[in-house]
């Protein structure tokens, strides 16, 4: 008798698990002085710490009741201008929480993973069902990476390898995460940036990291040693806010809106949200995403973190029924918060 598809993750799980148990790092990624989000030896959410949820974690993993998925989804890959010069904005879904902006003649790009699996292993962990919107090949070059946080569905250290042999772009993360990356590839571009700390790109282009409520690990034995962040790209067409992986904070959302005033364009995500009971400190579901951009002042958004990896319990299509259901729920023109396939783009006049 063949196993059921349910029972096969459940396998595939406890298999992850236990191999990652053992590969945690240690307190190795970061040393600082204490603040408050950093006891010295941990990072935190000063606003909201978030509960040690070990058991809870594995009663998920080892029983959860996932929504059907498609095992592939026909993609059409975009072929990417190499420059978009003046304050007009072009993006381009590659699928995830990976997006290629556009603008003032840089090209930026967001969380990249084009790997096959959001895991440290080739043979488990999530496997994507939609290739990239863009192939590698097809890449005009990249001048910036922003990568928001640890966890392997947005820092992928064989792409960033990738991308470093071919283009050298700069790459900018939160602090600890520089020390994941500089191990695995040498040479890399790279700065390490604590919340509310920001840096010149270009002229007229700064980039900051700013809190996000989440938390980071590549094993089980370095929880926390690492920093998340979220990031703003203020240009003169108007901020870009790029909101990685996130639970719902609304303190967050006004301080953005008091620093930078509303963003021309909000990457929020809205994946890997049920079950609630154990998602919804790190991960805001499709209500909470539109409440997030009313709460950033509306503009215009684009969702992340949807119909390419499984990462929780919806099914594939949960995500655009559950945002279409919020946005007429909310008022909101759905023209306005936009769910791109891999491969889609738009581009947005400055703000």
């Amino acid at each position: 008798m063949s196993a059921s598809p349910n029972g096969s993750r459940r396998l595939a799980a406890t298999l992850l698990l236990s191999a990652l148990l053992f590969s945690g790092c240690g307190n190795s990624y970061y040393r600082g002085p204490v603040t408050d989000h950093f006891d010295g030896a941990k990072f935190f959410n000063p606003w909201d710490p978030m509960p040690g949820r070990f058991v809870e974690f594995l009663k998920w993993r080892l029983g959860a009741d996932r929504g059907p998925w498609p095992d592939s989804v026909p993609v059409t890959p975009a072929l990417p201008p190499q420059r978009v010069d003046g304050d007009e904005l072009r993006v381009t879904s590659v699928g995830h929480a990976t997006l290629l902006l556009q603008t003032r003649g840089l090209n930026i790009l967001t969380d990249p993973i084009w790997s096959q699996r959001a895991s440290p292993f080739g043979f488990a962990g999530p496997s994507r069902v939609a290739q990239p919107g863009v192939r590698f090949e097809d890449l005009p070059p990249i001048d910036l990476v922003l990568v928001s946080h640890n966890h392997y569905d947005h820092l992928d250290l064989p792409t960033l390898k990738r991308l470093h042999e071919a283009f050298d772009p700069l790459v900018l993360t939160p602090l600890g995460n520089d020390a994941i990356i500089r191990k695995a590839v040498p040479g890399m571009r790279l700065q390490a940036l604590d919340w509310r700390q920001r840096i010149d790109i270009a002229p007229g282009v700064r980039v900051s990291v700013e809190p996000m409520q989440h938390w980071s690990a590549r094993g089980l034995l370095d929880r926390m040693e690492a920093l998340w962040g979220a990031f703003v790209i203020d240009a003169p067409g108007g901020p870009v806010y790029f909101l990685a992986d996130a639970g719902y904070a609304k303190a967050l959302s006004d301080e953005v809106l008091a620093k930078y005033g509303r963003p021309r364009l909000s990457l929020l995500p809205l994946g890997a949200y049920e079950p609630r009971w154990f998602m919804a400190y790190n991960h805001m579901n499709p209500d909470e995403a539109v409440q997030t951009f009313l709460d950033l002042g509306g503009g215009h958004a684009v969702g992340t973190q949807y119909e390419v990896f499984a990462m929780a319990d919806e099914g594939y299509d949960d995500p655009r029924r559950d945002l279409g259901a919020a946005l007429q729920r909310h008022g909101v023109d759905p023209s306005r918060f936009l769910l791109p396939k891999p491969g889609e783009w738009f581009t947005l006049p400055a703000r």
